[in-house]
């Protein structure tokens, strides 16, 4: 397996896809400057840690991921998680917190490099859809409720969703008018672009517009806080400046952002490969996104992820190729040499807009409708996540969305289903159900199971296979079990089966085992099986089986 997959596609590279990546990368850098900016501003730290994130994480990336469109960046929601676990430890020194969060982009970048070669890939497919829609739509309305502080002018404020909403609204009687103006402003100008050039990279548009406000009208002068002076040049490569003392807090941390950062990535990546036709590496992702936060960790950024809003644009812009997040890298690195100070008078609520914005691109309705009226289980799932960001936080929201992911999934696994098949007028078996006649086969029951079957489901299996037997309508003589959708079969489940074998025999009912894997007849007999089952036969048909009743 390539590691490094960047000569594939430097091998066929061609002078017109250059160009559609100048041109793409270009795009990105307007969105981009400005995003990271008010992404490092909600994450409680130095704004200029936003573009020392895009400078190297583009980089890396293009190096080792497997994806043409993915761009790689801060995102609200790493932004938000990272403010959660490292803005209490700063203790309010502005160092010390960039220190902390370099660390934690340092942390989620081992992670990745090292969970290659243990399989960690398949953490992307861990929480399922249902969970990380409501999550994401909780983490939308959680983002949304730190910045209308900002948006108001009024002081921020710590603790869960509710305690800022009531302090918000508490507060509101000394909202800052100014504030709220060029706050609610920019939010409308956000709408009206969106709506007059939808898809392109418009943020960088309000931003000059807010900064030749600002300047021309004397924003500071009317208390309207501005970003400030933002250090020049390009940042000091490193080991961040953390303690080991330091890891207990950040280690956590680091594994929830990991889980943030590689679900979010994969999930993107593969939705941009399915549009262009071509496939991505799972195991390059995840190095990818390994080598991408080690870099802004270097470089004295947060952790990173390849985000939606920023791909599309990247997209929109014709990229063809990583070499678009260089050409990105490229116009940062001379934005911070040269242009960092035009964004000195950058409004503060124009970034809180920026963030309401992105938010708002996380809320999908459509989705969580869907689920309403596809399954009203799955749709009480994705409010139970929902609800956890809400009370909880991001993180442990988070959390509770994983363990949520965890009982689903361990209670699909309990209850495997079993059916009833018939022989259907072209000789093959299928779902009963299914058909509107089938041959009657009197005295013969052939169910199929389809799962493994485990210690905490085996006993389950039995006690349904059983009351089928019961609500057969002729008594029973033969039962046959279809396994060839049971990988597994485990110690436990085989006592299980080997109980179940026991009681049909008492009952005058042979039962008999068909389409079994090798490996799962070999368990089987390990186990002992034989002695209650008889001979363990893999591969046999359910006709073979057939065939050996009628001729005993």
């Amino acid at each position: 397996m390539t590691v490094i997959p960047a000569p594939q596609w430097l091998h066929d590279y061609t002078t017109p896809r250059l160009r559609l990546d100048v041109i793409a990368g270009l795009s990105l850098a307007a969105f981009a400057i400005p995003e990271s900016l008010a992404y490092a501003s909600l994450a409680e730290l130095p704004p200029i840690s936003g573009l020392y994130c895009y400078l190297v994480a583009g980089i890396a990336y293009a190096i080792f991921g497997s994806s043409r469109q993915l761009a790689v960046g801060p995102t609200s929601a790493l932004a938000i998680a990272v403010a959660a676990s490292i803005a209490a430890l700063g203790g309010g020194d502005t160092a010390r917190v960039a220190a902390l969060g370099a660390g934690v982009a340092m942390l989620v970048g081992l992670i990745g490099l090292s969970g290659r070669f243990v399989g960690l890939a398949n953490a992307a497919y861990f929480l399922s859809d249902t969970v990380v829609t409501g999550f994401k739509t909780g983490a939308a309305v959680y983002i949304a409720s730190t910045q209308l502080p900002k948006l108001l002018g009024l002081e921020g404020v710590r603790g869960s969703f509710f305690d800022r909403m009531i302090y918000v609204v508490h507060s509101l009687p000394d909202t800052h008018l100014p504030s709220f103006a060029v706050g609610a402003g920019a939010v409308l100008l956000f709408l009206v672009l969106e709506w007059a050039l939808p898809g392109r990279p418009t943020t960088l548009l309000v931003v000059g517009v807010s900064i030749a406000g600002a300047k021309v009208l004397g924003f500071q002068t009317l208390g309207i806080h501005v970003v400030g002076a933002l250090p020049t040049g390009l940042p000091s490569i490193g080991m961040p400046a953390i303690n080991l003392s330091d890891l207990t807090d950040l280690v956590p941390a680091a594994l929830a952002c990991f889980l943030l950062a590689y679900g979010e990535s994969i999930s993107v990546a593969r939705s941009f490969a399915q549009k262009h036709g071509y496939e991505i590496d799972p195991d390059r992702e995840l190095t990818a996104m390994g080598a991408a936060n080690v870099a802004t960790g270097l470089a004295q950024g947060f952790p990173v992820a390849g985000g939606m809003s920023q791909t599309a644009i990247n997209d929109m812009g014709g990229a063809t190729s990583p070499a678009s997040l260089v050409v990105a890298s490229g116009a940062i690195a001379l934005t911070l040499l040269y242009f960092a100070g035009l964004f000195e008078d950058m409004p503060e609520p124009v970034l809180g807009a920026i963030v309401l914005m992105a938010a708002k691109h996380l809320v999908k309705l459509e989705e969580l409708k869907a689920l309403r009226a596809a399954s009203r289980v799955e749709f009480r799932i994705a409010l139970i996540a929902l609800a956890g960001v809400l009370a909880l936080g991001l993180l442990n929201g988070l959390l509770l969305a994983a363990l949520g992911s965890l009982i689903v999934l361990i209670a699909r696994a309990a209850r495997p289903a079993i059916v009833l098949l018939a022989r259907d007028p072209s000789g093959r078996f299928i779902n009963r159900e299914r058909l509107a006649a089938a041959e009657e086969m009197p005295g013969t029951l052939v169910l199929r199971s389809a799962g493994a079957w485990v210690y905490f489901n085996g006993e389950h299996i039995r006690r349904q296979i059983l009351q089928m037997v019961d609500g057969a309508t002729a008594p029973v003589r033969t039962l046959v079990l279809d396994c060839s959708m049971v990988p597994m079969i485990d110690l436990q489940a085989a006592a299980s089966l080997r109980i179940l074998a026991r009681l049909a025999r008492e009952r005058g009912i042979a039962l008999h085992l068909a389409g079994l894997r090798d490996d799962v007849a070999e368990q089987l007999r390990t186990a002992g099986g034989e002695a209650d089952l008889g001979e363990i036969v893999a591969h046999r048909t359910i006709e073979d089986c057939l065939a050996g009743v009628a001729a005993a």
